[in-house]
């Protein structure tokens, strides 16, 4: 049994260890059910390339230090013994070799731990060494390195392929993924330092593993990528040095070549290269999923025994229905005797395309499948124009759309919300069939909990277009991920109103009115443009909540008492997506002129936070009539006044903003900018505040 002490940490963000032993972290491994659930999810959100879920799934997970223990960190500082252990990283294992290269390692007499990574396509290997707590610091620190190498040298050699050298620091940490079937030998053999690297020994009953020919293997590899890279035009010349380094990283990539040879590889082949040729490589592997996508075709090998683009057609044609939908970009497949409901394409199901097809006695590439799944051959689909076009016509004199928003009791004029939400609604439907066109409004509903205010937005949605509804929680800060929600959603609903910042206002405007997305998506190997066509609306408790001076006519928002069910009183998507489909193609108003701009920020004023600027000047100022005697006062000395006492800070910007909107004459005088201004005494501003007290009181 092993009594070694071991630090664990709760996630990979905690810098305070519990110590444990080896035998507690296998069981951790086998049983613990949260690990098993932050397991299951991890490897959910990556199979839906949901890669931010996925992350802070695996944060989550606890993990441990294999080679130090620490105390109060987890850096070379914190270090306070050594464990006598050492780890292999292998990742990337193709699906097909993950079960011989488990048994390969289990059988390995040097074996003390294995346990499949979180991805499921990694294993992650734990080895005794020497104890190095008696070493001077330095030495141990070689030590260490020659342990790792000749450990990970050894397992590289026995299963056939390199592992991950990111792992050689003796301060990595090694997080924990649910696996009931981790291998634990506690009468593994401790693995001893050589002059010359150990070559292991098949084990009775398992085949002799073979190592790898990498470097011929990567000449035609990098001879296949550079014919590639000129067919396309793109070569290592200035200027480019770049693009050129990353699309070889690419290509690297999807031929399989390990991540470690390729950046050895880069490193040697690019010295003149100014960037970290490192991290672009590692970059380039990020995509897992593209990795070993593509086959070498050996040199007089008969091309015309694999499948041509015809036969792959047809095949695919006699499996299943095909398309890709333009707005989640991603390809959906309606199989056979499975009804009319198309499901999103996954991996698994082209690897099962590929199987049949081979069987089937049709050589074919997997990447040949691909190719031609990402053609001409697959119609494009756009969910919106398939289910407003497939609408009955309206009949022009019935009104579902009143009817609707006639179920939504608001405490304002139940009439003006009535013609607000109609044009909301036709310029959200404007904005998913026009690229053109971006609904700049947002509609906002403000009442106490449990009225129905978000399910009445995510119902707004019919049923087969529920999906493009998403509900960003966390309305304070926008992200990239935040960017690309614009274009592949119909509405983003926004949640927690009354916590943002005039600064985060302001970002959510910017971003209301972009007419498209410019960014490269997760993976991706290019940027893209992409058409905003996202609509917004928002739910809040709190009746105040816009803070922004400069105005407020991209919101429209209406305080509610109630809302009829949603689900006692089914919503008309018939009759209301006809009508509105209708009313956009007839050219009905749905913007929003001057005239009615300024009766929207009007009707705005009640949901405005109260500006400490406007409610101070109104106390201590009033405008001069024409040829009265009055002050010049600049900023600085109006802030100044009524400053006094106060003490949250106030804002220059703001009170200029406030100075104009309250209708003060702003001039210049002896070179300083001010007002023109009657200033109120103090017997003033008490008539005042006790006129104010009986208006209030009538």
């Amino acid at each position: 049994m092993e009594h070694r002490n071991i630090s664990l940490f709760r996630g990979y963000s905690d810098t305070e260890s519990v110590e444990t032993s080896l035998e507690e972290i296998v069981n951790i491994i086998k049983c613990d059910a949260a690990l098993r659930d932050r397991t299951e999810k991890h490897r959910y959100y990556l199979q839906q390339d949901l890669r931010r879920d996925a992350d802070r799934e695996k944060s989550g997970c606890p993990c441990f230090a294999v080679a130090v223990c620490f105390e109060g960190g987890k850096t070379r500082e914190h270090i306070c013994a050594w464990t006598g252990y050492t780890l292999v990283d292998l990742d990337h294992i193709a699906p097909e070799r993950m079960a011989a290269t488990l048994t390969l390692i289990c059988a390995d007499k040097y074996t003390l731990m294995a346990y499949t990574t979180i991805s499921g396509h990694g294993i992650r290997i734990i080895c005794r060494i020497d104890d190095l707590n008696g070493a001077e610091k330095g030495k141990a620190f070689r030590q260490y390195a020659k342990y790792f190498n000749q450990v990970n040298d050894y397992y590289s050699c026995l299963v056939g392929f390199e592992s991950d050298g990111q792992c050689k620091n003796a301060t990595r940490i090694s997080g924990l993924a649910s696996d009931p079937h981790v291998y634990y030998n506690p009468s593994a053999a401790s693995f001893v330092l050589q002059d010359s690297p150990i070559a292991p020994q098949p084990q009775d009953g398992a085949s002799e593993a073979v190592p790898t020919k990498r470097n011929k293997r990567l000449e035609k590899v990098v001879k296949a990528a550079e014919r590639l890279l000129e067919e396309e035009g793109v070569s290592y010349c200035e200027h480019h040095h770049n693009e050129y380094v990353m699309r070889m990283g690419y290509l690297l990539n999807q031929y399989g070549v390990a991540r470690k040879t390729a950046a050895a590889w880069a490193a040697e082949h690019f010295p003149d290269y100014d960037g970290d040729v490192a991290a672009v490589i590692g970059s380039c592997y990020a995509n897992t999923g593209e990795h070993g996508t593509r086959s070498l075709v050996r040199r007089g090998e008969d091309d015309e025994k694999f499948a041509t683009v015809a036969d792959i057609e047809q095949f695919l044609s006699e499996q299943a229905k095909f398309r890709k939908n333009t707005v989640s970009g991603k390809f959906e497949v309606l199989m056979a005797d499975c009804g009319e409901e198309y499901a999103e394409l996954t991996d698994r199901y082209v690897n099962t395309l590929w199987s049949r097809m081979n069987k089937a006695g049709m050589l074919a590439r997997i990447a040949d499948i691909r190719s031609v799944l990402d053609s001409e051959y697959t119609p494009l689909f756009n969910p919106f124009v398939a289910y407003l076009e497939g609408l009955p016509t309206w009949d022009g004199t019935t009104d579902p759309i009143a009817r609707l928003a006639a179920g939504v009791h608001v405490k304002d004029d139940q009439k003006l919300f009535g013609i607000y939400f109609k044009k909301w609604l036709v310029a959200t439907i404007a904005s998913l069939l026009d690229t053109k066109v971006v609904n700049h409004e947002i509609l906002v509903f403000i009442g106490k909990q449990g009225i129905y205010k978000t399910t009445w937005m995510q119902r707004l949605l019919p049923v087969e277009l529920q999906r493009y509804f998403y509900v960003k929680s966390n309305s304070r800060r926008v992200s990239k991920d935040d960017l690309f929600t614009l274009t592949e959603f119909a509405l983003v609903c926004l949640e927690e109103l009354e916590e943002m910042t005039s600064a985060q206002v302001s970002q959510l405007k910017a971003i209301t009115g972009m007419t498209d997305v410019n960014e490269r998506a997760a993976y991706g190997h290019f940027k893209e443009s992409r058409p905003h066509i996202a609509s917004f609306c928002g739910t809040s408790n709190n009746v105040t909540f816009l803070n922004d001076l400069s105005g407020n006519r991209r919101w429209l928002p209406f305080e509610v008492d109630s809302i009829d069910s949603p689900f006692d009183y089914p919503i008309d998507y018939a009759g209301v997506y006809a009508q509105g489909y209708a009313l956009w193609k007839s050219g009905f108003h749905y913007w929003f002129e001057q005239e009615e701009i300024d009766a929207v920020n009007l009707h705005n004023r009640y949901f405005e936070v109260p500006c400490l600027e406007r409610e101070l000047v109104q106390v201590y100022y009033r405008r001069p009539i024409p040829g009265e005697e009055c002050m010049f006062l600049t900023n600085a000395q109006i802030l100044g006044h009524i400053n006094i006492g106060i003490r949250q800070p106030l804002s220059p910007t703001r009170l200029g903003l406030v100075m104009k909107q309250e209708g003060y004459e702003a001039v210049r005088s002896g070179g300083r900018r001010g007002y023109r201004v009657v200033e109120l005494k103090g017997d003033e501003i008490y008539r005042n505040q006790c006129a104010m007290a009986r208006y209030v009181g009538d």
